[in-house]
């Protein structure tokens, strides 16, 4: 009977300590599912703004990319309008036989493209220069007629030597020839500024400049930055992106490719935005600078809601995860007391019995055990019922609790008990054995008690052993009193 009961007590302990670990590893599955679902709605949700950041960057390429190719497309047009009324006049003129006359000078004086930009000239042999107003001085050296000879139709973008302006004078040159002899030029004269202000379009509203490059020698045509520079290469470029160095830069643009390219300057604060295109006249190249905030001012309070968005997300995910392992530590806190207690009395159960003599040094903490078994429950299961039992097993718990306190009590099988006392003296422990022995009496329960004191050199397993020899022999007497035979 006591090899069965032994048994017993095992199968009981090895299921409740596999109880924990069913749960534990239970809670841990539950954790690394939601937190991969989270890590899953964080990543997408990162994605997402990053692919809305993406098209939208795309977006303002794609205007930055249109408002170039509007500013190439309107100096061409200007240009080529230019030059096609230029040759309407030298057809009318080239079989004059005095460049003087007055319908001539009428015929340059009607000359009208844009009053503001240009004015008109005729270059003869001998470096003459004619205007409407008459025969002018040729003050420019650059007025060679040979020299726009061999050029035939072009034009040119001269800097004045004695200019402090850095206004360079644009010429659109026409040859006057009648029966396919040049015996002269039209050209048109304007300046940089008066080109850029009358026919190329604000860029990004005058928040953004622009530069027109002769590729040949890297000069600057046209500038309409607040800090002019002469040649391209002189542009301020301090790189931001790995992707746009600045040699790579300027080697494109001198080459007559189309890109862009990102940079900052220490007269500017945020970061520039560049688009080139090659201009279908000479070899000149349209290059556009924009600031950031323009660049990106029909986005910015989509960016501004994707950034929002981002940190709702974050936060929530945050807050989330806070509560989720507060959640489950108070789970894994509950799955642990659940499995550490006695379901129907209350008490500390087997496992948190053999947790607690695992690491507890008997003879450190000076400890008394108090071994305990009810009498007569078999037989009070049988005759009333296993409800009048588990009545009897409460009472008994909570009589220990009363009389010895609520720690160190422990329910270790169906009818059995342990308490561990540390600093009483003998009679309060006696006081305490005789409360709890009268309670049992007044209601008609009995119980068998061991105690055991721990001596010089001795164990925790010997404590108890010593403590359960003496409840048997206690339970032995009491089954001899009553004339029945003891159950074990």
């Amino acid at each position: 009977m006591a090899e069965k009961k032994n048994k017993d007590k095992d199968k009981k302990h090895k299921e409740k300590r596999s109880l924990k670990s069913i749960l534990l590893p239970r809670q841990f599955s539950y954790l690394i599912g939601t937190a991969t679902v989270l890590a899953s709605l964080l990543v997408l949700s990162l994605w997402f703004a990053y692919w809305m950041y993406s098209v939208t960057q795309r977006s303002c390429y794609d205007d930055l990319k249109l408002e170039t190719r509007d500013a190439v497309s309107a100096l061409e047009s200007n240009l080529r309008n230019d030059r096609r009324m230029l040759r309407v006049i030298a057809g009318l003129i080239k079989d004059s036989e005095d460049m003087e006359s007055l319908d001539l000078n009428g015929y340059l004086s009607n000359y009208d493209i844009n009053s503001q930009v240009t004015q008109i000239y005729m270059l003869l042999p001998g470096d003459e220069l004619i205007s409407s107003k008459g025969r002018r001085n040729n003050i420019d050296k650059e007025l060679d007629f040979e020299k726009q000879v061999n050029l035939k139709d072009h034009i040119s973008a001269v800097k004045p030597e004695q200019s402090t302006s850095g206004n360079s004078k644009i010429r659109n040159f026409v040859q006057i020839r009648p029966d396919g002899y040049c015996i002269g030029f039209l050209f048109s004269e304007g300046s940089s500024s008066g080109v850029a202000q009358a026919w190329l379009p604000s860029v990004y509203d005058d928040k953004g400049y622009l530069y027109v490059v002769d590729r040949k020698t890297g000069e600057v045509i046209i500038d309409t930055s607040p800090s002019p520079i002469d040649n391209i290469n002189d542009i301020a470029f301090r790189q931001v992106d790995s992707a746009y160095t600045r040699d790579a830069t300027l080697e494109r643009i001198l080459a007559g490719k189309s890109g862009y390219s990102v940079f900052s300057s220490r007269a500017v604060s945020e970061t520039l935005y560049m688009r080139y295109d090659p201009i279908g006249i000479e070899d000149w190249e349209m290059v556009v600078v924009v600031p950031e905030s323009a660049a990106f001012s029909a986005v910015a309070p989509v960016r501004t809601r994707l950034y929002m968005l981002i940190a709702a997300i974050l936060v929530i995910l945050l807050l989330y995860t806070a509560w989720l392992v507060h959640e489950f530590r108070a789970s894994i806190s509950f799955a642990e007391e659940k499995a550490n207690t006695d379901v129907l009395t209350g008490l500390h159960n087997r496992n948190s019995y053999e947790n607690y003599i695992g690491k507890t040094d008997a003879l450190k903490e000076k400890l008394t055990c108090i071994y305990i078994d009810a009498n007569g429950l078999h037989e009070l299961n049988n005759s009333k019922g296993h409800f009048a039992g588990d009545q009897m097993l409460r009472f008994i718990a909570d009589t220990l609790k009363v009389q010895f306190g609520g720690e160190n009590i422990f329910r270790i099988g169906g009818d059995e008990f342990v308490v561990f006392q540390s600093g009483k003296t003998d009679d309060e422990l006696e006081r305490s054995l005789e409360g709890f022995n009268d309670a049992l009496a007044r209601n008609d329960y009995h119980a068998a008690l061991g105690i055991g004191k721990c001596e010089e050199g001795q164990n925790m397993d010997q404590l108890i052993r010593n403590a359960e020899t003496k409840m048997y022999e206690a339970k032995r007497v009491y089954y001899k009193q009553i004339g029945k035979d003891m159950r074990v």
